[in-house]
């Protein structure tokens, strides 16, 4: 995970070069969240996280985010290559704490997303056995409503 953090700090550092008028209230809202964070306050850090959230959708930073990846993408295979790595990562991060966590259906929507992974590296077995376990899955709905609650 270290690896994908170092990668996001780069790529956030470069949104900032691009976007200067971007980092003073997404890093005082980064900032006011780690005190939350430190501070084990569990509401104050709802609170903030919620804040940092408001302040990322006001300035529209996602998007802004998707063109950087669009435009650095076309020029640069490296750029393209190590932001594929990255989504990997946090997918298979994802399912991870989904699985652990107990979240259903993010857990199942993880390992559907995954699956052209398993096709793509050769992993011929989960390449097959995967998409039948999601479809009994999603079959579990209708066929056996108490085990799917």
């Amino acid at each position: 995970m270290t690896t994908v953090e170092a990668l996001y700090d780069l790529c956030v550092e470069e949104l900032f070069l691009d976007h200067p008028d971007l980092k003073g209230p997404c890093a005082e809202a980064a900032q006011q969240l780690e005190r939350s964070c430190v501070q084990h306050a569990q509401q104050e850090r709802l609170k903030e996280q919620q804040n940092m959230l408001a302040i990322i959708d006001s300035q529209r930073v996602l998007n802004i985010m998707a063109e950087l990846d669009q435009n650095k993408e076309a020029r640069s295979p490296l750029f393209r290559f190590v932001r594929r790595y990255m989504k990997m990562v946090l997918l298979i991060y994802t399912f991870i704490c989904a699985t652990r966590d107990g979240h259903w259906e993010l857990s199942l929507s993880s390992l559907d997303a995954l699956c052209k992974h398993f096709f793509a590296h050769g992993k011929h077995k989960y390449a097959r056995l995967v998409p039948l376990y999601l479809a009994q899955m999603a079959a579990l709905q209708v066929t056996d409503q108490d085990i799917h609650q």
